[in-house]
């Protein structure tokens, strides 16, 4: 498994990479906040991390705060290097997002230990992203398109075909977008609209969509409330006609 470490002390610096070398695993060393960020942007980013929390520059606690808002599709684990037990800096440390603390000085058990309990999780997580890559290979391949939006009525989530549909290259273009906006570029009726924003279900609606071009095409609509969760609350499927 590669590691990334990120540690300005020499002395636990040394250690740490020694005993993760022992065990097969492979250490990508930082000595600077900023420098683990970058590495931690990169496409094979490890999905471990080992931060000091005082690394100088972006401490450890911002560094797993950006880590957190940045709703990856895959799980980064984070152990923090502590440099002292207080309950109040774990719970900062918690709160920010970290997954175990480790205070100093600690023992290569310890340390086999948290790297342990991070292998079972990122073990699980793998599966997970597998079994979701596959849903999402058959998601984009179907030939409906499917959107859901939350609460305020915003995309949340989409497959290749809804953004094409739409007039997009990528679903990504879309994330964050209201889909009141989407479809109005698209739709000659806006009455859809007033179901959407009331939660209402409706099915096998016919109505016509206006391409970037000016023409029109038939589409079939239905629409549905989801169970209220923080990623979405509506979901709307769309059928070309012919």
């Amino acid at each position: 498994m590669r590691v990334l470490v990120a540690e300005h002390e020499p002395m636990w610096l040394e250690f740490v990479c020694s005993r993760l070398k022992a065990r097969g695993h492979e250490a990508l060393v930082s000595v600077k906040g900023e420098l683990t960020w970058s590495h931690l942007q990169l496409p094979d980013a490890p999905r471990l991390l080992l931060v000091n929390r005082q690394i100088p520059g972006l401490n450890g606690l911002e560094i797993s705060r950006r880590l957190r808002a940045r709703q990856d599709p895959f799980y980064t684990y984070v152990v923090m290097l502590m440099p002292n037990r207080y309950p109040c800096d774990e719970l900062a440390a918690i709160e920010s997002g970290v997954d175990e603390c480790l205070a100093k000085p600690f023992d290569y058990e310890q340390l086999y230990a948290r790297i342990a309990s991070a292998q079972r999780v990122l073990e699980v997580d793998q599966r997970l992203s597998a079994l979701n890559g596959k849903w999402r290979l058959l998601l984009d391949t179907i030939p409906f398109g499917v959107a859901a939006v939350d609460l305020k009525g915003s995309l949340r989530r989409m497959n290749r075909t809804f953004a094409r549909q739409t007039g997009y290259d990528s679903p990504r273009e879309l994330i964050g977008i209201p889909l009141e906006r989407v479809l109005g570029q698209c739709l000659e009726t806006t009455s859809l609209m007033d179901e959407v924003r009331m939660g209402e279900a409706f099915d096998d609606v016919e109505v016509r969509f206006r391409s970037a071009g000016g023409r029109t095409r038939p589409v079939r609509i239905w629409g549905r409330p989801l169970p209220q969760n923080d990623e979405a609350a509506y979901e709307i499927v769309i059928q070309e006609i012919g």
